[in-house]
């Protein structure tokens, strides 16, 4: 057998496994970056009950006590507490400033996140997350086109059937990679 010839056999088998993968990337990469019209994937069901009105001042002293402690006067976007004993006040984004608090042991730590500059930018290119319209734009064109170029290919060529026994074993691998994450 050739090298030329072994290298079609590969490139074949190995796109058909792939092909399933390609097209779950470029219809879940278009659906993430409007992710806001589908309301962030969650679904929200609540429920209220009615409960004994209480005060909330001491809810207030609380978390005034904890701010006084880390010298901030704004209220923090989300507040934790870890394992009974430890109080967490998160600021910003995703709790780009965190404060750890724990009174037992009379100790604070805080910790600033700050993305890594070239992997941060290209994180967010990947994902056309917090980018212009041009670029969401664009990479959803791109995301069509491959996902249009794939499915041709899977469709123009001539296939036997071990080339459709490997792309129903790349579905089961997309199916079983989905389930576990």
């Amino acid at each position: 057998m050739s090298l030329q010839k072994f290298l079609t056999i590969i490139h074949r088998w190995g796109g058909l496994a792939l092909a399933s993968f390609i097209i779950f990337y470029c219809v879940t990469g278009i659906l993430l970056n409007h992710r806001k019209s589908f309301d962030y994937f969650i679904e929200k069901d609540t429920t209220s009950y009615e409960v004994p009105k209480s005060d909330s001042a001491l809810m207030k002293d609380f978390i005034e006590f904890y701010k006084k402690q880390i010298d901030r006067e704004d209220d923090p976007a989300v507040i934790k507490i870890r394992g009974g004993n430890k109080i967490e006040f998160l600021y910003g984004f995703h709790g780009q400033t965190t404060y750890i608090i724990d009174p037992e042991a009379g100790v604070m730590e805080k910790i600033e996140k700050s993305p890594m500059r070239s992997l941060s930018f290209l994180n967010k290119l990947h994902k056309a997350f917090k980018t212009g319209t041009f670029w969401l734009l664009f990479s959803d064109i791109a995301s069509i086109l491959v996902l249009i170029i794939t499915i041709t290919g899977l469709v123009v060529l001539k296939y036997r059937a071990v080339d459709f026994i490997i792309l129903l074993g790349g579905l089961v691998a997309l199916g079983v990679g989905a389930m576990l994450a």
